[in-house]
């Protein structure tokens, strides 16, 4: 019975409802019998193909076509820009080794004291061209944009 005062007022506390759920243990899934598994490498040569006796046409393949930049700046992304690590993809370990390879060819390359507008084209080029030359994953995207993004980033800080 709840105890009542004159200044507060106590009510009776109810236990919280718990339920108890059995699960039955799952069967293992394997795959059906007939199932064929078979394994597309990342890169398709058209030479290659050309010279297995495959018809140039509708069943060779074509090149993947380069991702593009997307549209606004790397970092803005209350202003219509994008996050660079989620846009390319890729694990963090893959992002962040790619990306302290491409600050150490900036330390090497280019004046780190001097901005990002004010760096020179050709110390520009050669760092864009070992870096891909290091990472072949680079020459998946159109232009240098993925290095040039990293390093803007770098000479933003």
């Amino acid at each position: 019975m709840p105890k009542v005062c004159s200044q507060w007022r106590y009510t009776c506390h109810f236990a919280p409802l718990t339920m108890h759920c059995n699960f039955l243990p799952e069967r293992a899934l394997t795959p059906p019998p007939i199932t064929q598994h078979k394994v597309f490498l990342r890169e398709v040569n058209s030479v290659a193909v050309t010279h297995l006796g495959l018809p140039p046409g509708p069943l060779a393949p074509s090149p993947l076509p380069k991702m593009s930049k997307p549209p606004g700046e790397v970092g803005r992304l209350k202003r219509g820009g994008y996050n660079l690590q989620e846009t390319l993809g890729w694990s963090p370990l893959e992002y962040e080794e790619v990306r302290s390879f491409v600050i150490h060819l900036a330390h090497e390359h280019l004046s780190v004291k001097k901005s990002w507008k004010s760096q020179s084209p050709t110390c520009l080029i050669l760092v864009f061209q070992e870096a891909k030359t290091h990472y072949p994953i680079l020459n998946d995207y159109e232009g240098n944009w993925v290095a040039s993004d990293m390093l803007r980033v770098f000479f933003l800080k």
